[in-house]
């Protein structure tokens, strides 16, 4: 009705403030013991990637629906509106009545007074307590978070892996129409069968984290990138075929979302406990990364669409990404004796 840009992207804005990613992050990292943070990141990653089944397959079933002309409220555009109010709604309601803030007294210990009442000479006073906290000198001995090697490893693996993953989901309606003449019901239901496909996939990353390492695991999933992304590319483009689309599709998407969930495990693991504990936690730095990934796997797509037109745009979405893993992979794999977790007690669950 109103016909404005600017109404689509408040009601985005306002979707993007009811994120809460940094935050189950960082409940993951401080309350699962080390053993069972990759298992649980998995299991958080796997449910992420049942709301991206949901969606595009939503997104094709409001599709086939008839809609009145003349109506404003139900229509084609605000018809998943309403539905997201309608489930979001009873989850705030579970939220307020049944979710218990979790122990974290071993990442933050019991805090103490800052002022202590003696008696001296008959005489009250208040002497100030010791104004360094032993918090505060551990901060001041600990070397900047940027030459923390496995930490920033890992946060460029999490951006590396997620634009990946934005540039496969983003450019598929664009690649598939034009090599296969797909419908967005095609497309919507081939992304919500991607998305079905993590379930048996973080189900062995679960079970291979009790078993390797989590920079194993990280090196052999970047390892499984770079030979998708080199499946995909199209060689002869007369001869690009569905099966090879779908095939190498399918590899890069299991292989970056499994690979996310030992990749955040590590960075919870070698974060300083210090930095863990502010702002700059485990969860708002992958956060902030992953929306950096986000947004520029986006704004490539858009140069790429406009230097390379549609037959070349495959190619030069995909180049670049095959590019930045083998760099991410040569990283790992020059550092892999230092991608360690900090030798700290955590039995905590």
């Amino acid at each position: 009705q109103y016909d404005s840009i600017h109404l689509i992207l408040l009601g985005r804005t306002l979707n993007g403030f009811g994120s809460a990613r940094s935050i189950n992050r960082r409940f993951i990292a401080d309350t699962f013991s080390k053993r069972n943070r990759t298992a649980a990141s998995a299991a958080f990653v796997t449910a992420g990637a049942l709301g991206m089944a949901c969606g595009p397959a939503l997104a094709a079933l409001l599709s086939q629906l008839t809609y009145p002309l003349e109506s404003v409220l139900w229509s084609v555009e605000t018809a998943p509106g309403w539905i997201m109010m309608c489930m979001w709604a009873p989850f705030i309601i579970a939220l307020v009545v049944l979710f218990e803030e979790p122990d974290r007294t071993h990442i933050f210990g019991v805090k103490k007074p800052t002022l202590e009442l003696t008696v001296k000479n008959g005489e009250d006073k208040f002497l100030l307590a010791d104004l360094k906290s032993s918090e505060e000198l551990e901060l001041n001995r600990e070397p900047p978070l940027w030459r923390n090697v496995p930490v920033m490893i890992t946060l460029l693996v999490y951006f590396v892996l997620k634009l990946v993953l934005e540039a496969l989901m983003s450019s598929s309606p664009m690649l598939t129409r034009f090599y296969f003449g797909w419908d967005a019901q095609s497309t919507g239901f081939f992304l919500a069968f991607l998305g079905l496909l993590m379930f048996p996939a973080n189900m062995i990353v679960a079970r291979l984290s009790h078993r390797f390492e989590d920079r194993e695991i990280i090196y052999y999933a970047l390892v499984a990138i770079l030979c998708s992304i080199l499946g995909i590319i199209s060689y002869i483009p007369a001869k690009y075929s569905v099966v090879q689309y779908m095939c190498f599709g399918i590899c890069i998407f299991i292989s970056t979302n499994a690979l996310e969930g030992p990749n955040m495990s590590l960075l919870s693991k070698s974060i300083p406990r210090s930095w863990a504990k502010g702002i700059f936690n485990t969860g708002f730095l992958a956060t902030e990364a992953g929306t950096a990934a986000r947004s520029v796997g986006d704004v490539w797509i858009t140069l790429a669409s406009h230097v390379a037109g549609d037959p070349g745009l495959l190619n030069a979405i995909f180049a670049p990404m095959l590019a930045l893993v083998a760099v991410s992979l040569i990283l790992v794999r020059r550092n892999y004796d230092r991608m360690v977790e900090e030798d700290e007690d955590d039995d905590k669950s």
